[in-house]
């Protein structure tokens, strides 16, 4: 590490004294979240944003980071690189294609609200001209600033603004990976330290990592989201999660965090790959591979629109969002596939979009066959192409005003018999995408 480097660090250890003393005075769980701020009140009904992995692994089409783990059994074993072959990926990575301007675009349009782009991942790679380290676009693009032009296009189009960022950083010097000599089946292991020494490496770690946090959140001006993707340091107890949330909430107020720097601290929940088997509490949010891979892989094809929809519906009912990933290609374009689905959504979307977007949940799972959500005097039922039936109930003992088809408007037949509502769908009205009905009361 560069003499320039250290004393910087040396510095934010300062500042970070000052906050972590300043923070007393703090409510701590007004820090700590969740965040009750204003500017962040859009996140309940945001619905659907765009994940993108991005960085020097897209030159290869290889698993972000854990690429570099041997035996890693969530990875193609074909997608192993070798530690130095890995970060020699670096020079290779030089997207000439790159508009951001393009895929921002076609999310909205597709329906999607919000988006985040993984800054760095745990490879350490950053993409942006970061003065912390010796692993960015500053060494190996002359300076280049990828994510400002991400920024721009989310602001054009009116996306949240989101950064992935990973305080897990295995390029660090002496950064404790846990897998001895990155192999998976040295899980947990971790090599001998001083305590003394581990202590005074990991303050030099958390200035770093707020160094660069601290260039995230004053280089472009508003930021939405940060996404967190672990933090800690074997050996090191105390990773100053209160001086972190005060300082992030003190440079950007209405941001909001997932809850992944710790599990005392964030905004919301972030299953990934995984729904939940109950409502849970809280905002939260579910993330997903669109097409099976985090990063760029080119010979994966993409998820139906009738699978995004169904996982869309069930977050939505229960009060979540959907992140949907995509992995661009390293020479800053979308995959295959990509603009295909995004135009069907747009379809979609164009006539039902308000019965997931901005639409709250469900009033009560068991109050109709279907996915239930729901907005001011109004109740969405979603027929999904599995749906068999000819007959969607609905349990109230209200009576409707009217009962339609969203696409179509067309109107539907039913009957009510003790409180139970009888709603008859012909398969003229069906698609191969979910099919809304409304009920007016």
């Amino acid at each position: 590490m560069s003499i320039k480097v250290l004393a910087m660090i040396i510095s934010m250890l300062a500042c970070i004294q000052l906050v972590s003393n300043a923070s007393t005075s703090t409510d701590e769980n007004s820090v700590l979240g969740p965040t009750k701020h204003k500017d962040a009140q859009w996140f309940p009904k945001a619905g659907l944003g765009l994940f993108m992995h991005w960085g020097i692994h897209s030159v290869d089409g290889i698993q972000p980071s854990w690429a570099m783990i041997k035996n890693y059994p969530a990875s193609d074993p074909a997608d192993y690189h070798t530690v130095p072959d890995y970060y020699a990926l670096a020079k290779k990575f030089n997207p000439q294609n790159y508009d951001p301007d393009k895929w921002i675009a076609a999310a909205k349009k597709a329906g999607f609200t919000y988006a985040v782009l993984t800054s760095k991942h745990h490879d350490g790679y950053a993409l942006w001209p970061t003065k912390y380290g010796d692993m960015s676009t500053k060494q190996y693009m002359g300076g280049r600033d990828l994510l400002k032009p991400y920024v721009d296009a989310c602001r054009k189009y009116g996306m949240k603004v989101g950064f992935y960022f990973s305080p897990t950083d295995w390029h660090y010097p002496n950064y404790p990976v846990g897998d001895v000599d990155f192999d998976y089946n040295n899980r947990g292991k971790y090599h001998e330290v001083d305590p003394v020494v581990n202590q005074k490496r990991f303050d030099e770690f958390y200035a770093y990592t707020m160094g660069q946090i601290e260039e995230l959140l004053t280089r472009y001006g508003k930021i939405d989201i940060l996404w967190f993707d672990g933090m800690g340091w074997n050996g090191i107890n105390d990773i100053h999660t209160k001086e972190t949330y005060t300082r992030i909430r003190k440079l950007q107020p209405g941001i909001i965090t997932n809850n992944r720097w710790s599990g005392e601290a964030g905004d919301y929940g972030t299953p990934e790959c995984n729904l939940p088997g109950q409502r849970p509490s809280g905002w939260w949010e579910a993330c997903f591979t669109w097409n099976g891979h985090w990063g760029y892989n080119p010979t994966r094809k993409f998820e139906s629109n009738a699978w995004v929809l169904q996982t869309l519906i069930t977050c939505r009912k229960w009060g979540g969002n959907l992140l949907l990933n995509c992995g661009p290609a390293p020479d800053g374009t979308m995959p295959a596939g990509f603009y295909e689905r995004c135009d069907e959504l747009a379809v979609w979307m164009k006539h039902s979009k308000s019965s997931i977007i901005g639409a709250g949940p469900t009033p009560g799972d068991d109050l109709s066959n279907v996915p239930l959500t729901t907005s001011r005097n109004v109740w969405y039922l979603h027929v999904q192409p599995e749906f068999k039936g000819s007959s969607v109930l609905v349990t109230d003992q209200r009576t409707p005003r009217h009962i339609n088809v969203m696409r179509t408007k067309l109107e539907l037949p039913y009957t009510k018999d003790n409180g139970q509502i009888k709603i008859d769908i012909t398969e003229m009205e069906r698609t191969s995408l979910d099919d809304v009905i409304v009920v007016s009361w």
